[in-house]
């Protein structure tokens, strides 16, 4: 299974008068209300986005222009994804079962069909396996619902 790269997941040409840091605040426009919505406390929202410090966390989640403008490569690639995972879950599921969904731990056995997060549950497997989790939990959700 191959990872889909980031800049399959968000059209950017499609969009040429976008500059980065406008992607960059929209992500984290997004990016804040799916943790909302997903219940994720600071700690989980502030791994998920690949740990930053404290501060800048705030910063980022206040859209302050320099934290905004500082946004790395991989912070945007993690906007990407958590962004496709939480489309994905929406053509899925109804989105009150979201984070049911992220929380639940597997009840069916593990070699019974491939989930990348085995017995464990999408959240804990997204919070501790960093981008590669993020990307293999995209992909699964994608296939799912019938994507390439």
């Amino acid at each position: 299974m191959s990872l889909a790269q980031p800049s399959e997941l968000i059209e950017v040409e499609a969009l040429p008068d976008v500059d980065r840091e406008a992607q960059a605040r929209a992500g984290l426009k997004a990016f804040f209300a799916i943790a909302d919505e997903w219940g994720l406390t600071a700690e989980q929202a502030r791994q998920l986005l690949g740990g930053p410090s404290r501060s800048r966390f705030y910063d980022l989640k206040r859209g302050k222009a320099s934290a905004v403008r500082s946004l790395s490569d991989d912070e945007l690639d993690r906007l990407a994804y958590l962004s496709g995972i939480y489309a994905d879950l929406n053509l899925l599921y109804a989105p009150e079962s979201h984070q049911e969904w992220l929380r639940n731990r597997s009840q069916i056995p593990q070699d019974a069909f491939y989930r990348p997060w085995g017995l464990g549950n999408p959240l804990n497997y997204m919070l501790q396996g960093g981008l590669k989790a993020l990307a293999d939990v995209y992909e699964y959700l994608n296939t799912e619902r019938g994507g390439h």
